[in-house]
């Protein structure tokens, strides 16, 4: 009986690694006026991001729903394996819940569900800590065990370009947007125990770059044995900064890069760029 990662979209795990360890993957909804659109599976992020700056209207995102993952959970028992299921903070979404749900529904012993009190790139670092413990050939009982040790541990950190999407979303008032947006401001956002806070205001995009170095060396992270994660929405160029910037500074073990998805990038807008890692 093998075990079997489950996940949801917002994670923007990359498809290589999706293929590489046969992850099943369940996706959100994205929702423009009267269209509707499976996340990653109808909707890439480049698409997601063309229509987000022509929409008049913030999109909206929907939870997996409960027979959604009870139809994901079932075929994978009906392989005979088991089911370990990551998903995004419950804090920030009714997706967990629907895959606990789903879990009652199939009355099975062999499905595991873990709130990943994170979202996007953060919960990306936990799914490749429980990858690494499923290879290892630890049961699924300890790997629970071990994730839930370790979640608190994830960093995920992400520069904001515009404060125009959390105003439209309802997280930042109007004021606070034309205030921000006059002083060019540039929020730093941390995800941390399924809560988003703002860390730290930057003036000016192009020191955002400087500010990660920064805050690296201040929070003397050894990332010479840690995988890192480095995401952005389509300015690609400002991740290549960043990465030359840490890169050979910090001798990270390795790096993986990737576009954030639809859900996430309804709020974060085009122009963010992150930083996430399992701390450990």
């Amino acid at each position: 009986m093998s075990i079997r990662i489950v996940i949801d979209s917002t994670s923007d795990v990359t498809d290589d690694i999706i293929n590489k360890y046969n992850l099943k993957m369940v996706p959100l909804t994205v929702n423009f006026a009267e269209e509707s659109f499976l996340d990653k599976v109808e909707l890439s992020s480049s698409d997601f991001f063309k229509k987000l700056v022509q929409a008049e209207k913030l999109p909206t995102t929907s939870q997996v729903n409960p027979g959604s993952f009870v139809e994901a959970f079932s075929q994978i028992l009906l392989e005979g394996d088991q089911v370990l299921g990551i998903f995004l903070a419950s804090e920030l979404s009714g997706t967990y819940e629907s895959a606990r749900i789903a879990k009652d529904m199939t009355g099975s012993d062999n499905i595991r569900i873990i709130d990943s009190k994170n979202v996007c790139l953060g919960t990306f670092a936990l799914i490749l800590e429980a990858i690494e413990l499923v290879n290892k050939g630890m049961d699924i009982d300890e790997i629970v065990d071990e994730l839930e040790k370790v979640k608190s541990k994830i960093v995920a950190v992400a520069g904001l370009d515009t404060l125009k999407y959390l105003e439209k979303g309802g997280r930042l008032s109007k004021s606070q947007s034309v205030v921000g947006s006059l002083l060019n401001i540039k929020p730093v956002i941390e995800i941390k125990d399924g809560k988003l806070s703002v860390i730290e205001k930057v003036r000016g995009k192009n020191k955002i770059i400087k500010w990660f170095d920064e805050w690296i060396a201040k929070n003397k992270f050894d990332l010479s044995d840690r995988t890192v994660l480095l995401f952005y929405s389509q300015d690609y160029d400002q991740l290549k900064a960043l990465r030359q910037v840490i890169e050979e500074k910090y001798k990270i073990k390795n790096i993986i890069e990737q576009e954030i998805g639809a859900v996430v990038g309804t709020h974060a807008g085009p122009g963010a760029l992150g930083v996430a890692f399992l701390n450990k």
